[in-house]
């Protein structure tokens, strides 16, 4: 059975308490699927190290919970389901102490009782509170926001959300994202990113914009969103096909016609297209996709036009893809990727 990895940072928004209630039938999976054992384990083991500077007070009961914790996980390992759990003569040292705290948190990741305690939680509650995500370059998640909206969030990307008082939904933006959104007319959807917020109308969108991009753009698959500059002036209604392009220099915009609607957040399903883009455009696109470092020998080939289509290729597929095309040799040293 092949093995899986887990979502890290959904661990930890559900131990924070900011799970919706499908990302926690995700975490859910995550503690019934063998295939996830392994990912959770090194998980467990990565947070002990970082509590191992952590600072503890004296907590009741911890002697108990650690021998319980300790139990469970040779329990597990041996496949026995009822046995009663020894607690007497345990030692508790500064690391025993740090691992029960570690142990507590587990415990409650496991208990049904939290899981069914915080299902039946209102929406305002969990409302209240600020949801924050970030990718790493070389990784893409799929987020589900406790409105129901589907966000795919892209490499190097980061995402705030958080439901006002007045039950408008508020989203910050750094980076890429396509959002499938959970209309509700009286509840607001708005996305800022940069000087420019935009507003769902009932609708599926692309939003692009990483720091030191020239363009802040916005493309629509289907219904219509609004822009707005600093969330006042409106630039435009956006509709089916339609991609906005913001100039953060100038302040000037324009709306163009996509040849093909599908393509607008097609990234999220492997498919990156370049059009008569350069060279060192297609790079700072692989380099946030892939999680890689480019450098380039000879400045000149940074401008090179380049147009092709990469449909779900492996780092090395695409690099033979980008450098034949621009006929520009290249070498790699793990990580790093000089162009000559």
């Amino acid at each position: 059975m092949s093995s899986k990895e887990i979502d890290r940072q959904l661990l930890h928004i559900y131990i924070e308490g900011n799970c919706s209630t499908d990302q926690l039938l995700q975490i859910k999976e995550y503690l019934t699927d063998e295939a996830y054992r392994e990912s959770l384990h090194q998980f467990m083991q990565d947070e002990w190290e970082l509590l191992s500077n952590a600072e503890f007070p004296a907590l009741p009961g911890m002697p108990e919970q650690y021998a319980k914790f300790r139990f469970y996980l040779a329990r597990r390992n041996k496949g026995i389901t009822h046995e009663k759990v020894p607690v007497q003569g345990v030692r508790v040292r500064r690391m025993q102490v740090i691992a029960a705290a570690a142990a507590a948190v587990l415990l409650l990741i496991a208990g049904s009782w939290l899981w069914r305690a915080f299902v039946n939680r209102q929406p305002k509650e969990l409302a209240a509170k600020e949801l924050y995500f970030h990718n790493e370059p070389g990784h893409r998640t799929t987020v589900l926001l406790p409105d129901s909206t589907r966000v795919y969030l892209g490499a190097a990307s980061t995402l705030r959300f958080k439901q006002a008082t007045d039950g408008d939904r508020l989203v910050i933006l750094e980076g890429q994202a396509y959002f499938e959104v959970q209309h509700d007319e009286h509840r607001p959807f708005t996305v800022t990113t940069g000087s420019i917020t935009t507003v769902d109308l009932g609708t599926a969108f692309n939003i692009r914009y990483y720091p030191g991009d020239l363009n802040i753009e916005v493309a629509v698959t289907s219904g219509k969103v609004q822009v707005l500059h600093k969330g006042e002036k409106q630039l435009a209604v956006l509709e089916p096909g339609k991609r906005l392009a913001y100039d953060t220099l100038t302040q000037q915009y324009g709306v163009t016609a996509l040849a093909n609607a599908d393509l607008a957040g097609a990234w999220r399903k492997g498919l990156l297209t370049f059009n008569r883009q350069s060279l060192k455009e297609v790079t700072d696109e692989l380099q946030r996709y892939y999680g890689v470092r480019f450098q380039y020998t000879n400045p000149s080939a940074e401008n090179i036009l380049i147009t092709t289509v990469l449909d779900n290729k492996s780092l090395e597929d695409a690099l033979d893809i980008v450098t034949l095309t621009a006929g520009v040799p290249f070498t790699r040293q793990g990580t790093l990727i000089v162009l000559k």
